[in-house]
């Protein structure tokens, strides 16, 4: 009895060795470093965000110093974006909706102004309809990015191996 209970515990070992070794190396993609500047009207857009998304994969992110530059960064301190084509997205990271609709980008609301979900609604004998309003969301600045470069972005790039340089010349109008 007590030699199946090795075997079999010896075969679940190499095996779960198998999976693991099989599985390894999984995680590496091909990244190729991306960098640019990023101006608007022909001057240099400071303190912007950098997103390339891939048709498959994690995004890449970076933001633009005070002359415009940036340089992607990929999970972490890898730095690059995965080799292929991908759509590419800029914002100055300030709320752009006054609410959050069911295509807003949640990164950029402001959820300072939501009520605590725990808190129970207040009643009024015992009539359910009448809750406590919510109060309403501050107005941000409107982003001077037009949403054809976020949130409807039309910006493409293609990455490929090695140094790639991509830069953009945005329209206010």
């Amino acid at each position: 009895m007590n030699r199946i209970k090795s075997m079999t515990s010896k075969f679940l070992l190499v095996t779960l060795s198998v999976y693991c070794l099989g599985c390894s190396g999984g995680d590496s993609v091909d990244l190729g470093t991306v960098s640019g500047v990023i101006t608007m009207d022909g001057a240099p857009l400071p303190d912007a965000i950098v997103v390339f998304v891939p048709e498959k994969g994690n995004p890449s992110t970076g933001r633009t110093d005070s002359s415009g530059k940036y340089e992607l960064s990929y999970l972490g301190d890898s730095k690059g974006a995965i080799v292929g084509s991908h759509k590419v997205k800029v914002t100055t990271g300030d709320p752009v909706e006054e609410t959050a609709g069911g295509d807003a980008d949640l990164a950029n609301v402001d959820m300072s102004d939501t009520t605590d979900i725990e808190t129970p609604p207040v009643e009024s004998d015992g009539d359910v309809t009448q809750r406590r309003p919510l109060p309403k969301p501050k107005k941000g600045n409107a982003d001077p990015i037009p949403a054809k470069y976020n949130s409807k972005t039309e910006l493409k790039a293609d990455v490929t191996s090695g140094d790639n340089t991509v830069n953009f010349d945005l329209k206010s109008k």
